[in-house]
């Protein structure tokens, strides 16, 4: 009996250990599994573009001819784990894309899947339906510092941003920042971000970084990045980032949000420079840089936007980005004015304004329809250094748009949004699209998007 009971003993001896070891387990995962969630979005994209055929040698020449004609069905998951021991999670996005109709004649168009399958083996014959993943990322914090590397992007300070489609692109790398709460006198957030490759939203496959001769290979981008909340709606930020050996990038960012006559208004001023390290010159001849300066406004229903900008990109691109690869789409940078008037209006000495007003009708037509519109002016636009056009050529380039917008404010829809946006966008030259020394500017252009948006919470 003494036998069996000692028999009994060693039998359950590993069990009892495993239940001693499975009660702190069961309480380190439970905020990884309680804290998780996985949301989701379905979109619906359609678009009609037509652009103005300036080639003289075309048989179209001054004719509008269909640029983009395609309708495409996206669905996207993203799970978002809790924190294992409170310190260390997983977060994994995809989407998927099935083109409904394709009639472009222009490819890639930016919200499917290309083709080829990454930038550097495209060859603009057309699209595809697929899947792929966004997101894969290990997430770590700890205190006032977090980590998340893998497949991932941007979230911190940095300069570093995305191209996005519905869905943003993808870079594979490393993010660290730490946030210091300073209590009434603010809050101080830093991190750093390194990337060795990048996707584009349209594209399955990673690609490594290359100067403007598409040739020469970037190891690695990196950026370094901070900002100042004081708490009292004042910011400031500050960031620098480099493709190594090759172009060293700057931004910095002040901005204010108070009222006005009890009404929110906000205020920002930005600055994006570049500094060619090569000394070829290649991309600029001079420290080039673009300012902005924001104002927004809202009364009742009534919300007004006034922006500006000026550009200085003297050299043989002929104009300013601030991705830190110049070429298109090998990486992206972080700029906080989006107008959505067809144009980036940054060509070399170019002045633009932007104006810009939203109606909530709620009250009036329906809960969640708004209407609005917009005007943008570009101006003096410099043509690049080099090749056979004029130097004393101005560039001059308008856009008026319109917006109409429904968001769903109950029910099992409710935020879904659906919005009509309309452009007519006017180069007031003579040149041929990205013709005349203009790399970055096309033709007249009459732009008809229609989009819905649909997110919903699985858990």
């Amino acid at each position: 009996m003494k036998t069996l009971t000692q028999g009994k003993a060693l039998t359950l001896l590993p069990l009892a250990t495993l239940m001693l070891w499975a009660s702190p387990l069961t309480a380190l995962a439970q905020g990884f599994i309680e804290d998780s969630k996985l949301d989701g979005n379905i979109y619906y994209w359609q678009r009609h573009r037509e652009r103005k055929d300036l080639n003289p040698a075309s048989h179209h020449y001054q004719h509008y001819q269909t640029n983009l004609h395609h309708s495409t069905l996206t669905g996207a998951l993203d799970y978002q784990s809790g924190y294992l021991a409170d310190f260390a999670g997983v977060d994994v996005a995809a989407f998927a894309t099935w083109d409904l109709f394709e009639g472009s004649p222009a490819h890639p168009n930016e919200i499917s899947f290309s083709h080829g399958p990454s930038m550097w083996e495209d060859r603009g014959v057309g699209e595809r339906s697929g899947l792929d993943l966004y997101r894969a990322a290990l997430k770590l914090r700890a205190g006032d510092y977090w980590l998340r590397a893998g497949y991932i992007q941007p979230t911190g300070q940095t300069l570093l941003g995305t191209q996005w489609g519905f869905l943003p692109g993808t870079y594979q790398g490393a993010e660290v920042g730490a946030v210091y709460d300073f209590d009434a006198a603010g809050a101080l957030s830093l991190s750093w971000m390194w990337a060795n490759k990048y996707k584009a939203p349209w594209y399955r496959k990673m690609y490594e970084f290359r100067e403007i001769d598409r040739q020469t290979r970037i190891p690695y981008l990196h950026s370094l990045g901070g900002k100042y909340d004081f708490k009292n709606g004042n910011t400031l930020e500050l960031a620098w980032g480099e493709s190594p050996h090759y172009l060293d990038k700057y931004f910095a960012k002040a901005a204010r949000q108070t009222t006005l006559g009890d009404n929110p208004f906000s205020v920002s001023w930005q600055f994006y420079g570049s500094h060619d390290r090569t000394g070829r010159h290649d991309v600029y001849d001079a420290f080039a840089w673009q300012q902005g300066l924001t104002l927004g406004y809202q009364v009742d229903r009534y919300r007004f936007r006034l922006e500006g900008s000026l550009v200085h990109a003297p050299g043989k691109q002929g104009y300013y980005t601030v991705a830190m690869t110049p070429v298109y789409p090998n990486s992206a940078g972080r700029i906080d004015m989006w107008w959505d008037s067809r144009s980036d209006f940054n060509a070399d000495g170019e002045k633009a304004l932007f104006a810009s007003m939203m109606i909530d009708l709620s009250d009036i037509v329906w809960p969640g329809v708004s209407v609005g519109g917009s005007f943008a002016w570009g101006w003096d636009g410099k043509p690049a250094r080099g090749g056979d056009w004029s130097q004393q050529q101005r560039l001059t380039e308008t856009a008026i748009s319109g917006d109409v917008a429904w968001q769903v404010q109950s029910g099992w829809a409710r935020d879904t949004v659906f919005k009509l946006h309309l452009t007519a966008y006017n180069n007031h030259s003579d040149n041929p699209s990205w013709g005349g020394g203009y790399g970055n500017v096309f033709q007249d252009e009459k732009d008809i998007k229609f989009l819905m948006i649909a997110p919903f919470s699985l858990f």
